[in-house]
């Protein structure tokens, strides 16, 4: 009896998994397409083919999804940057590696380009901040010293600014080879770096991008990527 009850609640607790991230990834679809302030409730209804009732069991409101949606790619994003981007980098060079990567996976997937574009800086909320990786390593920087003395904030404004702007104008040209290490190094100049230093460190051969995991939106994007080469 125990053995069948905490098999129903295994399998409960995987199908609200399941649809919690069905309705992310409706959402994610939608906004690749309009403006997220242009949406509502009803729209992800129709995209994710779910009653109102279901919505409600797992978001309070419409920008209470988008920011799940935001926590849970940083989430991704996160674990793929740490299988990828070695810890033991110096703060410079971390920074700069994320930066690239995250723009050149904005613009491989398209539709989490449009949504990165779209979330608001500065985010009120902490806990949902996307940039956050960006964050740690300007405030690090500018501790040790190899960042120009600045508080923070202006730190992760010129990086997040320019990164924003940066995965805006490469959506228009897809695939924009090479612009996220121009990006990368005009905001390490502007963070103080010295010019020839940034140059070479924005130009250094980044990893392999890990493969994709078969979970997630990540694993969602990779699928349809997948679907779309058949």
């Amino acid at each position: 009896m125990a053995k069948a009850l905490d098999h129903r609640v295994r399998v409960a607790a995987l199908r609200r998994e399941e649809m919690q991230l069905h309705l992310l990834f409706s959402g994610l679809l939608l906004a690749s397409s309009r403006p997220v302030h242009e949406l509502e409730v009803e729209d992800v209804i129709k995209q994710a083919e779910v009653s109102r009732g279901s919505f409600y069991n797992y978001f309070t409101s419409l920008p209470a999804l988008y920011d799940s949606l935001a926590k849970q790619l940083m989430l991704e994003f996160g674990e793929m940057a740490d299988s990828s981007i070695s810890q033991d980098l110096d703060t410079v060079t971390r920074l700069a590696s994320t930066m690239r990567v995250l723009m050149r996976l904005a613009v491989d997937f398209p539709m989490l380009g449009r949504f990165l574009t779209q979330i608001q800086w500065p985010n009120q909320n902490p806990d949902s901040e996307i940039f956050k990786n960006i964050i740690r390593d300007i405030q690090m920087g500018i501790k040790e010293g190899v960042f120009a003395d600045m508080p923070a904030s202006i730190g992760s404004n010129i990086a997040i600014g320019s990164l924003i702007g940066g995965i805006h104008s490469m959506l228009l040209k897809r695939p924009a080879k090479g612009f996220e290490d121009q990006v990368t190094n005009q905001v390490l100049i502007g963070l103080g770096v010295e010019t020839k230093l940034a140059s070479k460190i924005s130009k250094l051969p980044l990893p392999a991008r890990p493969a994709f995991p078969e979970t997630g939106i990540f694993g969602k994007l990779a699928e349809m990527g997948a679907l779309a080469k058949k």
